[in-house]
């Protein structure tokens, strides 16, 4: 008897969370707050700082459809090689520009950033999907978020033992060796990528044991019929062999009525309604907005209300350490403090939020979150005590990104597998846009200063929350139950 199984031991889950943990510890290092430092020391001005950002999230732009629909189309462990390929050279430039001081070459190398960006988002997130099973995907999905958590919480930790070691000043001198250090960790996590294998997805696995048992089945029928006909052949003294058999259409009813998994299935109720005798019951069509809208709408009610939101979080996020250092003069290591308390706190909203969602549905804890957020970066513009805007800033990064998971799970189980590497790589524009918006922010805080950019960014927060308050309706029914979080199994015999 054979049987397909699923655990967070499986193959490809394990290295998704393993590259996790050493992608985003580098990560945290080279691209974001040591290395806003480093730019504005190096030039002098806040728009550099953005047009790094506004660089890489042009070419994730550029390149993100046409890697999603390579994952899509082909398979998802060889775009994951091309992303590696790419990681490693973007790595090494990346060194080499830190250490030559060089903006022209640390622009390409940031350039491939965002190409490298492209291709591992899209293909990774679609088969981390692919293997999860469906009614399930939220906790894992949490668990790589908090894994990812934990190492943008290793990042800043090791550059502030590092700044210890070269002195606690905004230098190029105390700076390099941080950066050089996360470049040097980027560059290992990249062979992880040439590790993943659809062929051990769950979802796969799953589909073709259940086209083996389908087709047991059909054997299994198809020998008790011919018994059958055999025996009453006998009794009748008929040539059995001049009887007329079941015709090749009914096997292909009987194939086309099977209830193999599809790989182009579209959406489901994660827990559909159940009567008290078990049995499924009929659920009307959720509808929205008057009518105007149903779940069908929901992928692209998603994508949009987290593209502005996205939008609004590239204006302030890399402006935030030099907003410190030039409104409360505080130095590398205190702000590195700040940024490695965040993700933590994050962690922690993120398991809770993960748990309260059972009950209160996962869309309606996105928004109160994200409403959270908002509150939290409106205070920030008006507050003048120190104290009061390291809190807020913790909270209002945690609040705003702690749902994520939910979002992600939520997008997974209302696309069809089939197109879920070109929804990811969708989801990779709104990381575009928050770097490429990072270029305006840039502007807005060389303009009007800090506290205008963190309201023009609350501004548009509104704007993503007022849609994503449509989508509660829309998702009320694809709740997860502790049921579905059993795993499952699919016997073979």
């Amino acid at each position: 008897m054979r049987e397909t199984s699923w655990g967070l031991m499986e193959h490809n889950v394990q290295l998704v969370f393993l590259f996790t943990v050493m992608y985003w510890s580098a990560s945290s290092i080279i691209s974001q707050q040591v290395l806003s430092g480093y730019v504005y020391v190096l030039t002098a001005s806040n728009t550099p700082v953005g047009f790094v950002k506004g660089i890489q999230g042009l070419t994730q732009l550029v390149c993100a459809f046409p890697a999603g629909y390579a994952a899509d189309c082909t398979r998802r462990d060889r775009t994951l090689i091309v992303a590696g390929i790419v990681g490693v050279v973007a790595s090494v430039l990346t060194a080499m520009a830190f250490e030559l001081a060089d903006m022209l070459l640390m622009y390409v190398a940031f350039g491939l950033w965002g190409v490298f960006t492209a291709f591992q988002s899209s293909a990774m997130e679609a088969l981390f999907a692919d293997s999860v099973p469906m009614g399930q995907r939220s906790a894992p999905f949490t668990l790589k978020y908090v894994m990812r958590n934990v190492a943008l919480v290793l990042g800043p930790t090791s550059a502030m033992l590092l700044l210890w070691k070269n002195g606690d000043v905004w230098t190029l001198v105390a700076l390099r060796p941080v950066l050089l250090f996360g470049a040097f960790i980027a560059t290992v996590s990249m062979v992880l990528l040439f590790q993943f294998n659809d062929d051990l997805a769950f979802e796969n696995r799953q589909y073709v044991f259940a086209i083996e048992r389908e087709l047991s089945s059909i054997e299994r029928n198809f020998t008790s019929e011919y018994s059958d006909r055999e025996s009453s052949a006998s009794e009748q003294g008929v040539n059995f062999s001049r009887m007329q058999m079941p015709s090749t259409s009914e096997f292909s009813q009987l194939l086309q009525s099977s209830r193999v998994p599809s790989a182009n299935s579209g959406y489901y109720l994660t827990a559909p309604l159940r009567s008290d005798d078990d049995e499924n019951v009929s659920v009307r069509p959720v509808m929205a907005c008057w009518g105007m809208l149903d779940k069908a709408h929901v992928p692209y009610l998603l994508f949009v209300s987290d593209f502005l939101v996205s939008n609004g979080t590239g204006l302030v996020t890399a402006f935030f350490p030099l907003f410190f250092l030039h409104e409360y003069a505080l130095s590398p290591v205190r702000v590195q403090t700040l940024f490695a308390l965040q993700p933590l706190v994050m962690a922690l909203l993120s398991f809770l939020s993960q748990m309260v969602s059972s009950t209160t549905g996962r869309m309606s804890m996105v928004v109160v979150t994200r409403v959270l957020g908002t509150i939290s970066l409106l205070l920030m513009a008006v507050s003048h005590d120190v104290a009061d805007q390291s809190v807020l800033f913790v909270f209002h990064g945690a609040f705003m990104q702690c749902t994520e998971p939910l979002r992600r799970s939520l997008l997974m189980d209302f696309v069809p597998k089939s197109h879920r590497a070109r929804w990811n790589s969708l989801e990779g524009l709104t990381v575009a846009s928050w770097a490429g918006s990072a270029v305006l922010g840039g502007i807005i805080v060389d303009a009007y200063g800090y506290r205008i950019c963190f309201i023009a960014a609350a501004l548009v927060y509104i704007c993503g929350l007022a849609l994503e308050t449509m989508l509660i309706p829309l998702t009320r029914h694809a709740a997860e139950t502790l049921e579905n979080l059993k795993p499952q199994r699919a016997e073979i015999s």
